[in-house]
């Protein structure tokens, strides 16, 4: 890694103000309750009054009622399969998380070979990812494979590929959930899992902003009477993008990239024009008053999440790498997942990756659900 100077040790300073938001959907309490290996019956899905149930297709093509018993705890019923048989399966409950494991994926979950959260349906309803919302899982294949050196590998059958994403040696997909179980029977076939062959399939998990207090307390009045204003370095801020015209950002912003499915670069959400404002905006609309913390810093607009302020794993990894190769000495990201990371998922294994092999500084949301467990997620781990 190159030496950082002091200068950037400043704009690194400047890019922690702009680290304001990790949104969690919900809290995961400590402790699980395992609830046994049988088929789940009709009358532990009946949904409390008011509340619609929804039907999620899991990875393996088994399809799952998930509803509210009559206590308010998350239920869930396994549906038949096309030839009437209704699969046998495991359920495990976190806080208020229920996970259900189908047979036919017991081996690969043993086996380290895929992502629990593809397991999780209240997570999965709650992300958007239920019937009703999308007829696709999107994931990301981890391969054995350099994939910064060699061709990405084919879909498998059953899903179509998106983004290379070369930081992780991954491929993302879109499995369609009607070939859900084509799809699953292929990655587990003994070929997919040969020597640079298929490693982990991974749930291409949303991450999302909010908005939080003004940071005014780390003295940047000071670093700028000692020279230190962030000249002569770059922050790329990857957010919801950024709103160039405001009067703060007018010239600043010296290159802007659209990775979301949203019409633009431009910041509809609030929060991304919030955050690198912080970081290096000029103050205009306030006469200088409020300008950013390194308002001498060239900026990078990187727009990872959507007009909604939600984004997919894979659309934050691939901005990660662009900034890299716009020559960014801080990547700023104020955002986060709601599941707690082990630094083994896709988005903490780039950040990780190419902070170390690229020499940049990443800054990352941490913490700030609250003083209570599991309140740093990725890509932003405490200890990886």
């Amino acid at each position: 890694m190159r030496p950082i100077s002091r200068t950037v040790l400043g704009v690194a300073t400047a890019a922690v103000l702009a680290v304001t938001a990790v949104a969690p959907s919900t809290a995961a309490a400590p402790g699980d309750d395992s609830t046994g290996n049988r088929p789940l019956v009709g009358s532990e899905a009946s949904a409390r009054a008011g509340e619609r149930a929804a039907t999620v297709t899991l990875v393996t093509g088994d399809r799952i009622l998930v509803s509210r018993d009559a206590a308010g705890n998350a239920a869930a019923s396994a549906l038949p399969r096309e030839d009437g048989t209704v699969p046998l399966v495991q359920t495990r409950r976190s806080g208020e998380d229920l996970y259900v494991y189908p047979e036919r994926a017991t081996a690969a979950l043993a086996a380290g070979r895929v992502d629990e959260e593809l397991f999780n349906v209240t997570g999965l309803v709650r992300q958007g990812y239920d019937a009703a919302a999308t007829g696709t899982l999107p994931l990301i294949a981890v391969y054995g494979t350099d994939l910064a050196r060699s061709a990405p590998p084919a879909a498998p059958r059953g899903a179509r590929r998106g983004q290379v994403l070369k930081a992780v040696d991954g491929v993302a997909l879109q499995a369609d959930k009607k070939r859900a179980a084509t799809f699953w029977a292929e990655v587990e076939a003994p070929a997919a899992r040969t020597a640079g062959g298929l490693r982990k399939l991974w749930l291409d998990r949303k991450a999302e902003a909010t908005l939080e207090h003004s940071t005014r307390q780390v003295h940047a009045p000071e670093a700028w009477a000692a020279g230190f204003d962030g000249t002569g370095t770059k922050v790329a801020v990857l957010d919801t993008g950024a709103d160039v015209g405001h009067p703060d950002l007018k010239g600043r912003v010296v290159a802007s990239r659209d990775f979301t499915d949203s019409d633009g670069a431009d910041d509809r959400q609030g929060h991304g024009t919030h955050t690198i404002s912080t970081v290096g905006g000029s103050g205009a609309a306030s006469g200088g008053k409020k300008k950013g913390v390194a308002p001498g810093t060239d900026l990078l607009s990187g727009k990872v999440l959507d007009d909604s302020g939600s984004g997919a794993a894979s659309w934050i990894i691939v901005g990660m790498e662009w900034a890299v190769a716009q020559g960014a000495d801080v990547v700023s990201m104020s955002l986060g997942s709601p599941v707690p990371t082990d630094c083994t998922d896709p988005m903490s294994t780039a950040a990780q990756r190419l902070a170390q092999n690229q020499g940049t500084l990443f800054v990352i949301a941490a913490g700030n659900t609250g003083p209570k467990l599991n309140t740093v997620s990725s890509p932003g781990p405490p200890t990886c």
